[in-house]
């Protein structure tokens, strides 16, 4: 018995410093976690501001070298088994074939990196770094409080400092910002702030983001897109479906709005009689029937390029009436996609959003918590906002993309926080 006493003293004494090794390894992945959680909250507090694109790419790039150190120390569960990353890397294998075929071989390649690779890093560093209820609520906090501090500065900069009266779009002629894409980041900063006035309880926190709510809905009607409207109208009622007297209260907050704005008489406009939208639409038809497989590449600029595209075989095709408008890019998610990736790539490019309406719905349906219930709502009520809104816009901006992105990340994680934990523990 001494014996095997001394033997099992000797190893432990032996075992002791791989204890402690993993307790180092430990406390080391926990700080790199901050740091990436950190880099990565800045990357999306800057993304409304423009002239910020190498701050940006710093804070990106930095977060990614120790991001690869909590990869190399078997950081558990670093890939989630989600459907909706079988979609995007099916997708992704789609968008490279593409490359390889395209009009303009490495415009292509730097955009399927720029605009697609860059962004599916950060889904995952995203989705393995905020899975929990803590940080998914500081990444939403941080979308909210970035959108109300950019909307803020610009109705005070465009309207008070620059001058233009209230009946001038906001935000029409700054090269810097597009008045159709702004509403994007606005709607998602409405849509977290109503989900977060939904569950939090502290009264200070509750007026701020009342506050923003108000100011976001005023600049996103102020910059008269009529996407953006018809966005609020449908996508409202999705997230608060349960919650008719808040949701009875903010419809005629933007009704009453709207009638006393300028934005009553683009709404009296006749939007299906746009020809420019129309002539769009069909010159975006022909190039498709020319490349119905893989498209012309994934470059965002082969669409207007007459190196490759040439604008008058193309426009000689569509009816005389609508030759005359600007053919740069498809004011459409699909069509551009269709255009560039081919109809299969459309295809696939449509399938991400049925894999998120199918998770959010299955989430919405079959979970009784109430926190996995309403940021359900609140993903699905993003999904509806970025469909309606991107059948009438330009979609082929790094801002854009990383609010489609930032939906893809918010659904995943709630996804993974109810599969991954027990009902007790969110």
């Amino acid at each position: 018995m001494t014996h095997l006493f001394k033997f099992m003293k000797k190893m432990a004494s032996l075992l002791q410093p791989s204890i402690a090794a993993q307790k180092t390894d430990y406390n080391v992945n926990n700080r790199l976690e901050e740091i990436v959680v950190f880099l990565m909250l800045l990357v999306i507090f800057l993304n409304p501001f423009p002239h910020t694109t190498f701050l940006d790419q710093l804070f990106f790039y930095a977060a990614i070298l120790p991001m690869i150190a909590i990869a190399r120390n078997k950081f558990d569960g670093f890939y989630y088994n989600t459907p909706l990353l079988y979609a995007l890397v099916l997708f992704l294998f789609w968008a490279a074939i593409s490359v390889i075929f395209a009009l303009d071989k490495q415009d292509s390649a730097r955009d399927l990196y720029s605009h697609l690779i860059r962004y599916l890093i950060f889904y995952l560093v995203v989705i393995n770094l905020f899975g929990t209820k803590k940080r998914l609520l500081l990444l939403a906090g941080c979308v909210v409080l970035s959108e109300f501090i950019f909307a803020v500065g610009a109705l005070v900069f465009y309207y008070g400092i620059m001058g233009h009266d209230f009946a001038t779009r906001f935000l029409i002629g700054l090269k810097a910002v597009a008045p159709d894409a702004v509403p994007f980041g606005f709607t998602l900063g409405i849509f977290l702030a109503v989900w977060l006035i939904q569950i939090c309880r502290n009264k200070f926190q509750r007026s701020f983001l009342a506050v923003a709510i108000m100011v976001l809905v005023i600049s996103t009607i102020a910059t008269q897109s009529r996407g953006a409207i018809l966005t609020l109208c449908i996508a409202f009622p999705v997230q608060l479906w349960d919650h008719k007297k808040i949701l009875s209260f903010l419809m005629i907050t933007i009704i009453l709005i709207i009638a006393l704005s300028p934005m009553q008489n683009r709404i009296q406009a006749k939007l299906f009689e746009d020809d420019a939208r129309k002539g769009l639409i069909l010159y975006s038809i022909e190039i498709i029937k020319d490349y119905p497989i893989l498209g012309t590449g994934f470059s965002i600029d082969t669409f207007r390029n007459p190196e490759f595209i040439d604008k008058e075989t193309y426009s000689s095709q569509i009816p005389e009436k609508y030759r005359k408008n600007r053919f740069d890019r498809p004011h459409n998610m699909f069509l551009s996609m269709a255009t560039r990736t081919g109809l299969v790539g459309m295809l696939l490019y449509a399938g991400l959003f049925a894999v998120c309406i199918f998770m959010c719905c299955r989430l919405i349906l079959y979970e009784k918590n109430l926190f996995i219930q309403s940021l359900s709502r609140c993903c699905l009520a993003l999904l509806t906002m970025f469909l309606a809104n991107g059948v009438l816009q330009v979609m082929t901006t790094h801002f854009i993309d990383m609010v489609q992105f930032i939906i893809f990340s918010l659904l995943t994680v709630i996804w993974k926080i109810r599969k991954d934990r027990p009902e007790s523990e969110i």
